[in-house]
């Protein structure tokens, strides 16, 4: 298996319209707008309205597809500049062709690497993307947004429980057999809350690590360079080897103490 080989679907030829029909589910292009401008409310308005971009913020978004999310963006918040990063440079070739804005400008990067300098950004987010990337290629690039987003900067993004399988009408069969055989289509990856706060806080060493569950999706928040792991002690105390065990017992390296 090429653990690669999720990308094909995003570089094929495209045009806008059929982008538009297959990257949004099918929703209807008058309403994409609105779907966009809801997705950002609901990360930045209603989960972490500590995290919005200030006057003159210099903002990135990894996966940013045609720029709809980029538009509402700028529409709402005193952006100085924005940067879409994608693979794929039929996305950024119709992205330009769909809006144009001179805040606005797209880096096109191989999917790991990415060709922008250290501490460079000031709000780094992304949403509906990196559920498609295989985990350690996500990892990796997660890495890298770690590395661009200043000290004390906010990073956003969104990745998809493993509750939403029920919801999507394929088995999971289906599923794994898309990763297998490299199918070339959209691949889905799964994640649980343990497994976001040791890949977050412990993995990539981020702090103020903010972690949401809102329908079949979790919502994370992360920084650097500050002083505190965690936003709030609820997102450490709620992994499952610590929720409800008493702090005299509580795990320091992931286990509980053996009961004689």
């Amino acid at each position: 298996m090429d653990p690669a080989a999720y990308k094909q679907t995003w570089v094929q030829p495209s045009t806008l319209d059929s982008l538009n029909a297959r990257i949004h589910d099918g929703v209807p292009v008058e309403q994409l707008g609105q779907r966009a401008s809801d997705r950002r409310d609901l990360c930045f308005e209603e989960l972490f309205p500590y995290a919005r971009p200030e006057a003159g913020a210099r903002v990135l978004e990894l996966g940013p597809g045609v720029g709809w999310i980029m538009e509402a963006m700028l529409a709402r918040y005193p952006i100085g500049e924005i940067v879409g990063l994608d693979v794929s440079p039929v996305m950024i070739e119709n992205a330009k062709q769909r809006w144009s804005d001179p805040r606005a400008s797209y880096v096109l990067y191989g999917g790991l690497r990415v060709p922008l300098a250290d501490n460079s950004f000031d709000n780094i987010y992304s949403i509906a993307t990196l559920q498609h990337v295989e985990k350690h290629h996500a990892f990796l690039v997660l890495q890298e947004l770690v590395r661009l987003l200043k000290p004390g900067g906010h990073g956003t993004v969104h990745l998809l429980s493993v509750h939403h399988v029920r919801t999507t009408g394929a088995s999971m069969e289906q599923e794994a057999w898309k990763h297998v055989l490299n199918t070339n289509t959209h691949w889905m990856h799964y994640y649980s809350f343990d497994e976001i706060v040791v890949l977050f806080s412990y993995g990539l060493g981020v702090s103020d690590l903010d972690v949401k569950f809102w329908g079949t999706s979790f919502w994370v928040h992360f920084s650097k360079g500050t002083n505190e792991q965690f936003h709030c002690d609820d997102v450490d105390m709620q992994t499952f080897v610590k929720r409800g065990v008493p702090e005299s017992i509580r795990p320091r390296g992931g286990r509980l103490p053996l009961k004689h």
